[in-house]
């Protein structure tokens, strides 16, 4: 025997919705948001009452250029108090997972307060906050490495490894300091090197070279380990065994963004289609349970006629009745012997068909459709 199909299609499209939804992915890759290394300085702010306003217009300020470009700096202030952000997403990031990543960091960094200046490196982005200008800054006293320490590699990793870093510093010099680097391990099936290089957008040519070449010697004393990571002033490398690397955005950013419109569109005539289908089902179930209802409804009658507050005399009902004839009975009840009734010639009456439930010689009800009220006593007047 066959289960009967379930009436209400509303949790069942639902839960089509929700299906929908977790299949599209506006992201391009992970937006990598995960905290490397945050890097605070050791003097305090000036005046917290001006430091914070400066600061937060300054975020501000970068997350509308992060939206646009995947890079933003920013000024808000004099003197001592002045505020200078910097914050630049990695080049393999879509638009949306900038975004994340961006918004992590601008969460996290925070946390230095109230020192007056700090940095955050992220394995999708980096942001720093300074009082005083650091945008053509490409070395300092807190670059280093940081490298991981699960893992150690063999040495025809380390070959592999070298091998694509030396490739990254070469290929971002001619990228706008950007680059990407994949070299396979002899003598292994699978296994890869990977490597990631960016330089920040306001230092030069010569001074992204600079500072790449500096952040490729210090990340070598990583290996053996399977990973390791340079945070530089003016620089972020890093090398590992898993490809830890977004897949190419083709055309930049711009790619990022249609992505996100075309998720937007979708997701918008999915919400309009399924609540469209919803409107549907509940218009056409109300006018399914009316049409059940039609023109008999027992409640909307019975309101109907206590509205109307009709009364009618003994006399009345049984003239209408002729005297209760035998030839206007249509049944018996359980209350009694039912009659018909015809007052075509009575307006008050709008020609209503009613029936006279007969029960003894001292009580007359007349109903239509339904019982509605009875009076034990109708030597003067019968009620409907």
């Amino acid at each position: 025997m066959k289960k009967p199909i379930p009436s209400d299609p509303i949790p069942c499209l639902l839960s089509i919705f929700t299906v929908i939804l977790l299949l599209l992915d506006p992201s391009l890759g992970e937006p990598r948001a995960q905290t490397v290394q945050i890097m605070c300085g050791n003097q305090t702010e000036h005046n917290a009452t001006i430091y914070v306003p400066n600061f937060v217009a300054t975020m501000e300020n970068i997350s509308v250029q992060m939206r646009n470009s995947g890079f933003g700096i920013a000024v808000t202030g004099s003197g001592l108090d002045t505020n200078y952000g910097l914050a630049q997403c990695y080049g393999d990031l879509s638009s949306l997972d900038c975004v994340l990543c961006y918004a992590e960091a601008r969460t996290v960094l925070p946390q230095c307060f109230p020192a007056n200046g700090g940095r955050i490196f992220l394995d999708g982005c980096f942001m720093r906050a300074e009082n005083y200008s650091f945008f053509d800054e490409f070395t300092g006293p807190q670059d280093r490495a940081f490298c991981g320490n699960k893992t150690q590699k063999s040495t025809t990793f380390e070959d592999s490894a070298k091998q694509a870093l030396i490739q990254a510093v070469s290929n971002a010099q001619n990228n706008n300091g950007y680059a990407r680097a994949k070299v396979a391990v002899s003598g292994t099936k699978n296994e890869s090197a990977y490597v990631l290089a960016d330089c920040w957008k306001t230092v030069n040519v010569n001074a992204c070279k600079a500072c790449l070449e500096n952040a490729s010697q210090e990340i070598l004393g990583c290996l053996p380990w399977s990973e390791g990571r340079a945070l530089n002033t003016g620089c972020f490398m890093r090398y590992s065994d898993v490809d830890f690397l977004n897949p190419e955005l083709g055309n930049g950013s711009s790619r990022g963004t249609v992505i996100v419109v075309v998720v937007a569109v979708v997701s918008s005539i999915v919400v309009l289609v399924v609540g469209g289908i919803i409107g549907a089902y509940i218009w056409k179930h109300r006018a399914i349970q009316k049409k059940r209802r039609g023109s008999n409804d027992a409640e909307k009658l019975v309101k109907t006629l206590h509205d109307s507050s009709l009364n009618f005399k003994y006399s009345t009902l049984e003239k209408a009745t002729g005297s209760f004839d035998e030839a206007n009975k249509l049944g018996h009840g359980g209350f009694g012997t039912v009659y018909k009734v015809s007052y075509k010639k009575y307006t008050q009456i709008n020609d209503l068909i009613a029936a006279v439930f007969f029960l003894s010689s001292s009580m007359i009800c007349c109903v239509a459709g339904s019982f509605t009220r009875w009076k034990r006593d109708c030597s003067e007047e019968a009620f409907l």
